[in-house]
């Protein structure tokens, strides 16, 4: 299985940075949001001094940016809607899968409704995209604006992600007579102290009465067909 890596960059120059992380961990997919550094600049950063090649594959989305070091024609893309990018990936070892890359829009300029109807849009998206190619062997990564723990990324209606690996190995549930399959979201034991890394992927400290100060906002959700690969 490919190695993947997601950053919002906050259109900060962090192309130095993004290399470094790219060579320490091997990454064979990058995509990059909020990224105001040109494919070519970052080729150059990715590639100086390397044996591996990153190429930016075809990609027709506005809002996020691929490089990757899979072979040419790898990479091809399904979907750009927005925010939201499936790419279907056919790695040289292994069956293909799906990578279906987010930047959904920020909670300043949506409320909780509005983020439970998008995560609806993105759910039928990727269900569309399944049928599609056949085949239910999915990855979403991206700054999904909402935490693990709220209703649009829980809901059977959603992106019905569970905390709980066993459950997602169920493969689906029904509800009201419509199945629905899972999601296995990781990112539940990443937040808090007992995570080896910072409790969470975005800090705010506010006067309001509630404040969870430590936000999930970057997530990975791996279908039940993909979990004998997530390490």
């Amino acid at each position: 299985m490919p190695s993947f890596l997601f950053w919002n960059l906050n259109n900060k120059p962090l192309g130095k940075e993004v290399a470094s992380l790219c060579h320490e961990y091997s990454v064979d997919v990058l995509v990059l949001a909020e990224c105001e550094i040109t494919e070519v600049e970052l080729q150059r950063e990715l590639n100086h001094g390397q044996a591996a090649t990153y190429l930016a594959p075809p990609n027709y989305s506005s809002r996020l940016k691929f490089l990757t070091k899979l072979p040419h024609g790898s990479m091809a893309p399904l979907l750009d809607d927005g925010g939201l990018s499936i790419q279907k990936i056919t790695p040289p070892l292994g069956d293909a899968f799906l990578l279906v890359a987010a930047h959904l829009r920020s909670k300043l300029h949506m409320t909780e409704s509005d983020q439970m109807f998008s995560a609806t849009r993105v759910r039928q998206a990727i269900v569309d995209a399944e049928k599609e190619v056949s085949h239910c062997r999915t990855v979403v990564i991206g700054d999904l604006n909402m935490n693990p723990f709220e209703n649009a990324m829980v809901s059977a209606e959603g992106m019905h992600g569970v905390l709980d690996r066993r459950i997602a190995a169920r493969g689906t549930r029904t509800v009201e007579g419509k199945e629905r399959m899972f999601f296995y979201n990781p990112m539940w034991g990443r937040m808090g102290d007992s995570s080896d890394g910072p409790p969470g992927t975005y800090f705010k400290d506010m006067s309001n009465y509630v404040n969870h100060y430590w936000n999930t906002f970057d997530q990975v959700l791996i279908r039940p067909d993909l979990l004998g690969c997530y390490e």
